[in-house]
């Protein structure tokens, strides 16, 4: 598990470099706010039309080459996008990433794997926690690479040193990861399966849960692809600035993931330390909604990432109990296609809100969808949200 907690934390903090930076890259490139988020959600894109593919395949064959797959396919896009020359190649790039992004799942998968009822909480925390602070070091890196008044050069730069974490994490895997499938847990070549929508259907609690995580992800990516728009508007901040908030955003989930979110989840129940995540988060949009300067964009995104932390890894482990171990990796590749939509369905709608509506719309509607999020999850049966009950 702390070899997995690794490979992932290094491969974060690749993505996380390239993040800050892409949205000015974009619009270096002359492209408008819509076209940016559009190009950004391409990813997502990608990842919805190969997570399940993905997770089926980690389920026959083992979750540690789909990990070190993933991986290899990041160092690629990374070196696509620093050639970049128009806002189409942009795109293009990220769809490819997306498309072979198949390590996320895959590693939520393995952490699945590595745990009981006590600690299924406890290893989501711990991977996200992992992703977490992947997010606090690459946003600094990224800040500190760019420099003040990035150029195209600069921009490069960056890029290569997101395609080099995502290489040093792909060494890492095939060097410390030891595989968590056993043999004898993994699904059959020839066997049947229920297909994604047969499996979702049989599922009501899977299904509510599933329906939660493309809310909340939808939501996060309002915030993630207007955020640097927003802060370059409202505040005449540029890049730098943007990746340091960020990391710091990723700090306080870190610490949570790490070690609250789990005690939490023990104390409170998965669903109610969800539930109570998700208000949080409700509450963090709504207010910077409503935000036009840093004290109050400060106070909005301290609530917001409290409920991040703890909603996460809940969300996680519950959609963990409803799979058996030899189809845990299509089910978590669900929940990737789940996330991948919201993160399609985020930027799509994203830059024309901004543009049409005005620099808080994103953030109004990202706080009615976790509303959202909040009655469909107060719907479901505590006794099987815990997984209780098949």
């Amino acid at each position: 598990m702390l070899a997995l907690a690794g490979v992932v934390l290094i491969g974060m903090t690749g993505f996380g470099v390239f993040l800050p930076i892409f949205p000015f890259l974009s619009l270096d490139l002359g492209a408008t706010p819509t076209a940016t988020t559009i190009a950004m959600g391409a990813y997502s894109l990608g990842q919805l039309i190969s997570s399940p593919l993905w997770g089926r395949l980690s389920d026959r064959i083992g979750r540690k080459p789909i990990l070190i797959t993933g991986l290899i396919g990041s160092v690629i896009s990374y070196v696509w996008i620093a050639q970049a020359g128009t806002v189409y190649d942009l795109g293009a790039a990220r769809l490819f990433g997306g498309l072979m992004a198949g390590n996320v799942g895959a590693a939520f998968a393995a952490a699945a794997d590595l745990a009981d009822d006590k600690t299924r909480a406890r290893n989501m925390g711990l991977l996200g926690a992992a992703v977490g602070l992947g997010f606090i070091g690459g946003p600094a890196l990224g800040a500190l690479l760019i420099g003040q008044e990035p150029t195209r050069a600069d921009f490069i730069q960056v890029c290569y040193a997101s395609a080099a974490l995502a290489a040093l994490a792909a060494v890492a895997a095939l060097a410390f990861f030891r595989e968590s499938l056993a043999p004898e847990a993994r699904a059959q070549k020839g066997q049947k399966r229920e297909s994604r929508i047969a499996l979702l259907m049989s599922r009501a609690s899977l299904l509510r849960f599933i329906i939660v995580m493309f809310l909340a992800i939808a939501a996060q990516a309002l915030m993630e692809t207007t955020f640097a728009l927003w802060a370059d508007a409202e505040l005449q901040w540029g890049p730098r600035e943007v990746g340091w908030t960020l990391a710091g955003m990723a700090a306080g989930a870190a610490l949570l993931q790490g070690g609250g979110a789990g005690r939490a989840a023990r104390i409170l129940g998965e669903r109610l330390t969800l539930l109570i995540g998700l208000a949080l988060f409700a509450a963090g949009f709504a207010g910077l909604a409503v935000s036009h300067e840093a004290p109050t964009m400060a106070a909005s995104l301290t609530a917001l990432v409290i409920g991040l932390g703890l909603a996460t890894p809940a969300l996680n482990a519950l959609i963990a109990t409803q799979a058996s171990d030899s189809e845990r990796g299509a089910v978590m590749g669900i929940s990737q296609s789940a996330s991948a939509l919201g993160r399609v369905a985020g930027p799509l709608s994203a830059g024309a809100l901004f543009d049409q509506l005005g620099t808080g719309a994103p953030f109004a509607v990202a706080a009615v969808l976790i509303i959202a999020a909040l009655f469909v999850t107060l719907g479901e049966p505590a006794r099987e949200a815990l997984g209780r009950t098949p």
